[in-house]
């Protein structure tokens, strides 16, 4: 019997392409760990033709889903890791804290794909930016092109879509100090390891925050109140303008303003959520179109009622503590069905399905510090969502 298993274990070990269909249907963490078996293993995972598949394949069965989110209180308390882990999946038990960097001030900046863009702080208060792949522990420094005189830094962002490259892009937004509020964009290409310095120039409108792009169908997005905001065409180096909801819009009867929007991306759909005062539990969940003309009301979420069952969680702003819902994140286990979304509220993760109105308490999170005896703003928390990945840097 033993002869007969080993023989079927050689027959498999020199089929190439039949070895590549049963690890192409392994995670991303026990595959880093096979590449180790044998020369052969390793030039095989280690192929971007393999990372490739994978990152499709993963698509194509609904595994390439957001593991566990990455809380971040943007504050200077927060604990050593600069961020809190809220997992979503069992089997995503450990997951890195950067330890590994040899510092404790790490703050990221954006999620994209697997890919973390990253930012640290040393003692002289210097910054320096890395491109970081949490399940295999490697990084990327990035080196900026030379400095001019008349322009410094003013936002990073990361372009990496796994199902069309193993490449990723940086866009790094410089500030020109002599022309205000002029800006002007450089691209890095990891395919070409080079910078493209002064590729486009452009005016900001005032309330586009340039630091919190999104990631989404080959675009970055960044968010500008209620008014125009703006998107980036990475492949084709076009600045667009991009319609936002209005105040109000659709907003649920009773309400009488909005309390916070979260703009994010899952499998390739772009997401506006709005809560509403009074009570901050009633959300609006919005869809950009295909072609960027308009958004439309996807989903209505009331937790007013599901909330009763966490007597630890005020219901009205007016008793202790208040509803602080710091962040939010919509979540879609298939390409055309938001399955999940996850409300961070008075220091607790929930996750809420859409699709029976249960309510599931994830974990609970360290409260951020209190700034003059009152809570942060809701610009000061950031959600990222991690998956792993066998993408390199």
């Amino acid at each position: 019997m033993s002869s007969t298993i080993s023989s079927a274990a050689d027959a498999i070990a020199s089929n190439e392409d039949l070895l590549t269909e049963i690890l192409l249907r392994l995670p991303a963490k026990p595959l880093l760990k096979f590449k180790f078996v044998s020369k052969e293993w390793f030039s095989l995972i280690s192929s971007s033709q393999f990372c490739l598949f994978h990152a499709r394949r993963c698509r194509d069965n609904a595994s390439f889903t957001a593991a566990v989110l990455l809380f971040h209180c943007d504050t200077s308390h927060t604990p050593p890791t600069g961020f809190h882990v809220v997992p979503l999946k069992n089997q995503c038990s450990k997951v890195p804290f950067f330890d590994y960097l040899g510092d404790s001030d790490v703050r990221i900046m954006q999620s994209c794909n697997g890919l973390l863009l990253c930012r640290s702080c040393d003692k002289f208060q210097y910054l320096s930016y890395f491109i970081c792949n949490p399940s295999t522990n490697k990084i990327r420094i990035v080196s900026f092109p030379q400095a001019e005189v008349d322009g410094f830094v003013y936002a990073v962002n990361l372009a990496f879509d796994p199902l069309k490259s193993v490449h990723y892009k940086i866009i790094s937004i410089r500030r020109l100090v002599w022309v205000a509020p002029r800006f002007q964009i450089d691209i890095y290409s990891s395919k070409t390891d080079s910078w493209s310095v002064k590729v486009l120039n452009f005016t900001k409108p005032d309330d586009v925050w340039l630091n919190c792009g999104v990631f989404c169908n080959g675009a970055i997005h960044w968010e500008g109140g209620d008014r125009s905001s703006l998107y980036l065409d990475v492949e084709n180096m076009c600045l667009k303008a991009m319609p936002m909801p209005a105040r109000m819009l659709d907003a649920p009867e009773g309400s009488y303003g909005e309390s916070n929007r979260f703009l994010g991306e899952s499998r390739g759909h772009l997401h506006l959520t709005v809560n509403y005062k009074p009570l901050c539990l009633q959300f609006n969940i919005f869809e950009m179109a295909a072609d960027y003309s308009d958004w439309f009301l996807k989903y209505r979420m009331n937790l007013e009622t599901v909330v009763k069952g966490f007597p630890e969680i005020p219901l009205y702003p007016d008793e202790e503590g208040g509803n602080q819902v710091s962040a939010l994140c919509v979540i879609r286990s298939k390409i055309d069905e938001v399955s999940t979304v996850v409300v961070f509220v008075n220091g607790k993760a929930i996750s809420y399905d859409l699709h029976d109105g249960t309510l599931t308490k994830l974990c609970d999170l360290e409260p951020c510090p209190k700034i003059h005896g009152h809570q942060s703003n809701y610009e000061a928390f950031h959600v990222y969502q991690y998956f792993e990945t066998l993408s390199c840097v």
